[in-house]
């Protein structure tokens, strides 16, 4: 009984152990760049749509289940994605907020966005930044 609960015990800690690279690796070095699975684009917003939880935008691969998109003048063609229904993360209404404020006021914004294989027009957003 002993040997079984210590070697559930080591496969417990082992796992631990090995989840922590992964974590790490995703986060960005610096606060200028993103992660190594985002990519990142530059602009002033020429569109913020906020629409009702359950009513997707796009057909195919191309579709969304969010509720608040935009377009930068850099690429009016692409669509960048935010979800805020109830299962998102609270900082996606920070971020909401955060690009709205910047169209209100004709700012431009940096967005990381995450890197798709399967899109090629509607991409979710990860993080914005604003700076001078």
């Amino acid at each position: 009984m002993i040997t079984r609960t210590l070697n559930i015990f080591l496969l417990a800690a082992l796992a631990s152990i090995l989840s922590i690279p992964a974590a790490i690796a995703d986060s960005p070095k610096s606060i200028d760049k993103p992660d190594r699975h985002s990519v990142e684009v530059k602009g002033k917003i020429n569109l913020y749509r906020v629409q009702v939880e359950g009513m997707q935008l796009g057909e195919g691969k191309n579709k969304s289940n969010s509720e608040v998109f935009i377009t930068l003048d850099s690429s009016p063609k692409t669509i960048y994605a935010l979800a805020i229904h109830g299962d998102s993360p609270q900082s996606n209404r920070v971020i909401a907020d955060t690009l709205r404020d910047a169209y209100v006021n004709n700012l431009p914004v940096t967005l990381y966005h995450q890197m798709s294989m399967t899109q090629d027009n509607n991409y979710k957003i990860l993080m914005v930044q604003m700076s001078r």
